[in-house]
């Protein structure tokens, strides 16, 4: 039987950029911004528990301090992007 319980945060907040609004930013409840943006470039728009973010999101918070991403990525952007 598997374990979910959950060790660490137990929030998240989720951000949109404020002039590039394709672009989505989540960060730990007591998290700071990274180096090379501030909170004024972004938005707040939800809040989540921990059993509510997904396990990649947490593991990558974890490792950067934030998880960032792009939202309407079409597929010809994995060609694109694996290795030769």
């Amino acid at each position: 039987m598997q374990d979910f319980r959950v060790t660490g945060p137990q929030s998240y907040r989720f951000f949109v950029h404020r002039e590039q609004p394709a672009y989505r930013l989540v960060l730990r409840d007591d998290g700071k911004f990274p180096d090379g943006t501030s909170e004024s470039q972004w938005q707040l728009t939800r809040m989540r528990d921990a059993g509510d973010v997904n396990a990649d999101v947490r593991d990558e918070i974890e490792a950067k301090g934030y998880c960032m991403f792009a939202i309407g990525l079409t597929l010809d952007i994995i060609e694109r992007t694996k290795p030769a």
